[in-house]
């Protein structure tokens, strides 16, 4: 009876040492896999560090590309007419690129990227107003995906329609400058007068009396003409004509003013949507047609 008992006795200590053994590999192993995965928890948040930097960085170097540098000059043209009589403040203004413009050696703006803007003032002639005025503000570029980018650019030079430009320029070749017309009269007086002169005698002396006076009014007018031309330009144009058109009938890249539009002056060049660029016209109401040449150019940011 004591050997069954002492038996059993004996069983039971293994039975307990047996689980206590299986209860301690469950502790080790789940400590095992606590330590493992706190191991990799830094490393997955590096990981994932360096993909959100790797995304900040390719965000920084596309930003570069949402606006043009500024002194950015391109070529474009209207895409519909524009008329001081018709128009008014707000009215849509729409052109086209007629070159790709490009930045850091990548195009940017395709030839043919609609830009879209709008008046920003618009003033005719009549009784009380002298002047015709016309105020013209780009707003965005538009591309071909739908995409669009501010624009921040001023009006830098006009000219009338590429094809109209080359044909007047073909004709303007082969044509010689006329005289002044008060050079014209001075020249001819003083000729008159001292031909009769050297005839000699009192109708000879009132001929170049007469011919002298002649050029000196003539001579008057022609200075007084320009003076009122140059007194005209001065109150009404800040930006001085340089450049011009090339043998193509296109503007030149360092164009500035109006080019084959009679009677219009680039009075401002400013870029703010307020304001815009200004055109004026003490001559006429201000009308440019579909296919003018606009030489643009960018300010970097709207003043």
């Amino acid at each position: 009876m004591r050997t069954i008992r002492l038996l059993l006795v004996a069983g039971i200590l293994v039975a307990a040492n047996a689980s206590a053994q299986v209860s301690g590999g469950a502790q080790a192993s789940a400590q095992t896999d606590t330590n493992s995965s706190a191991n990799a928890g830094p490393s997955s948040a590096s990981s994932a560090t360096s993909t959100q930097a790797s995304g900040s960085a390719s965000a920084q170097a596309n930003a570069g590309h949402d606006s043009l540098a500024s002194g950015t000059t391109f070529h474009s043209a209207l895409s519909s007419s524009l008329d001081a009589k018709k128009s008014k403040p707000g009215d849509k203004v729409e052109a086209r690129t007629t070159e790709d413009v490009k930045q850091n050696g990548r195009v940017v703006l395709p030839k043919g990227t609609r830009l879209e803007g709008h008046l920003t003032q618009v003033q005719s002639r009549s009784k009380e107003d002298s002047q015709s005025t016309l105020g013209i503000a780009f707003d965005r570029a538009v591309l071909r995906n739908g995409e669009e980018m501010p624009l921040h650019v001023g009006i830098q030079a006009l000219a009338e329609s590429q094809g109209a430009a080359e044909s007047s320029v073909g004709d303007d070749a082969d044509t010689m400058p006329a005289p002044s017309i008060g050079g014209a009269a001075h020249a001819s007086g003083g000729l008159i007068g001292g031909a009769a002169h050297t005839a000699g005698g009192a109708v000879g002396g009132a001929a170049s009396m007469t011919g002298n006076a002649t050029g000196v009014v003539g001579g008057v007018a022609g200075d007084a003409g320009g003076a009122v031309g140059s007194t005209v330009g001065g109150a009404t144009r800040t930006t001085a004509e340089v450049g011009g058109l090339d043998a193509a009938g296109r503007l030149t890249s360092d164009s500035q003013g109006v080019f084959g539009i009679q009677g219009l002056q680039l009075a401002s060049t400013a870029a703010s949507n307020t304001e815009g660029s200004l055109l004026v016209s003490s001559t006429r109401n201000i009308h440019l047609d579909s296919g003018t040449q606009i030489l643009l150019r960018a300010t970097g940011e709207a003043e």
